[in-house]
């Protein structure tokens, strides 16, 4: 089964503000054991990002490297190993992590370079997020033909088309990089993406744009003043049960709490057993932030608007690797239990009824006991990503940024005071993970 009790006191002082405690929670978890060798995937996710939260950017990314580098060495020997895994639980697997997870990586690596003014790394970063989505779709063809190859009889896995290519946030980033470097062209040209963004996934980008995207100073050789607000609680995975029952050549699913599949073939099995199994669902879990005041030398210039909800993105390209997964585990259960209440019946056909009988009643729980839905995911990071651009003048200024509450109250007021606004990049970053 998932551990994720560890988890409790390192989200709490994230949600806190306690950056460094948390790290300190991360560190004890690894030194105990809680991340597990196959869980080093989201050891690295973790760390990087709470260094991220630290401001310890370079750390970060050095976290996100290795992160990175797993999860492409492991899809690697997922490939080779899809047949033999197939027996195996997912929990008892390497973790290699969810598209969106696995996209982020290189967003919040981005963002770190912009910090240290390294705007080609940024660059490199953001590219990396439109290649990946155009080879996903690939790489799960890929991964499917591999499980498919476990066994002749059992149901061929298919894999769904992503249907993702073009993030928000990416593209920002973009823009504020080529803005920086004085690249109007391709900024403006960045920003146009976004819109073909918002216009093509309505799914995911089902909020209003941010009224600065239509300010055309914005990419106009001036100075701007862009702010970041990362909010809210991480999506994570929740188990959904369902009940397999099989039939001459065909089993079904019943009692999907939020996935409806028709009866699916199965050549060659046989009516009249019935199976338990369990498969993760992401779950959004939202944030108390219901606006984002900004306030410089005392006046107030409006509210950060909704740039990209996180939890929105993670859902879609969930997706894609749900069917595998859900597929996957109803042929596992199904593999399972056939093959252990064979024997039993066997023993049954040499005379031993009472043994066989037992075996055969056993085999239902036994099964049930083994399938436990693989809830892992990279429960540090944010959810929403709130941001405005604002044109001033050189200069400096005391920027305060208040999260207001759904009731109306400050939940939270961070001060920049003697925030200098020139020809650098001119970004604010801040955090508020309730």
């Amino acid at each position: 089964m998932t551990n994720t009790e560890f988890y409790n006191p390192i989200l709490t002082d994230l949600q806190n503000g306690n950056y460094g405690e948390a790290s300190q929670q991360v560190l004890k978890a690894e030194l105990e054991g809680d991340y597990a060798d196959k869980d080093r995937v989201l050891l690295y996710l973790d760390k990087g990002m709470i260094y991220h939260y630290q401001g310890e950017y370079s750390k970060s990314n050095e976290q996100f490297d290795k992160a990175e580098w797993a999860i492409e060495e492991l899809y690697t020997k997922s490939i080779s190993k899809g047949a033999s895994s197939m027996l195996l639980n997912d929990n008892a697997l390497d973790y290699s992590g969810e598209v969106y997870e696995n996209l982020y990586i290189n967003i919040f690596k981005a963002l770190n370079y912009i910090h240290l003014d390294d705007f080609d790394g940024a660059y490199v970063e953001v590219k990396k997020v439109n290649d990946k989505l155009n080879l996903l779709d690939t790489k799960y063809e890929e991964y499917a033909a591999s499980i498919n190859n476990s066994d002749e009889s059992a149901p061929e896995i298919k894999a769904e088309e992503l249907d993702y290519y073009n993030n928000v946030f990416a593209n920002y980033l973009s823009s504020v990089v080529f803005k920086a470097e004085g690249e109007y062209d391709n900024s403006r040209i960045s920003r146009e993406k976004m819109f073909e963004a918002w216009n093509t996934y309505t799914d995911v980008y089902d909020y209003s744009k941010p009224g600065f995207l239509f300010d055309s100073t914005i990419t106009a050789s001036n100075y701007i003043l862009n702010i970041i607000a990362l909010a809210g609680k991480a999506p994570y995975k929740q188990s959904v049960g369902a009940r397999i029952t099989t039939f001459d050549d065909f089993v079904t699913v019943s009692d999907p709490t939020n996935f409806w599949v028709d009866a699916i073939p199965f050549p060659g099995i046989e009516y009249g057993w019935n199976f338990k199994f369990a498969f993760p669902e992401l779950v959004e879990d939202g944030t108390e932030v219901y606006d984002i005041e900004i306030y410089i030398d005392s006046t107030h210039y409006g509210n950060l608007e909704l740039l990209e909800n996180m939890a929105n993105v993670a859902r879609k390209t969930f997706e894609t690797n749900k069917g595998i997964i859900f597929f996957k585990t109803i042929i596992r259960a199904v593999l399972k239990g056939v093959g252990a209440g064979s024997l039993g019946k066997n023993i049954k056909k040499n005379n031993d009824d009472l043994l066989g009988d037992i075996l055969v009643a056993l085999t239902n729980a036994a099964v049930d006991a083994t399938e436990h839905a693989d809830l892992r995911c990279w429960r540090t990071m944010p959810s929403y990503c709130f941001t405005t651009q604002i044109p001033l003048a050189k200069g400096t200024y005391n920027i305060e940024l208040r999260y207001i509450g759904e009731d109306g109250s400050v939940i939270k007021s961070e001060l920049f005071n003697d925030f200098t606004i020139g020809d650098d990049v001119n970004l604010i970053e801040s955090f508020y993970l309730n």
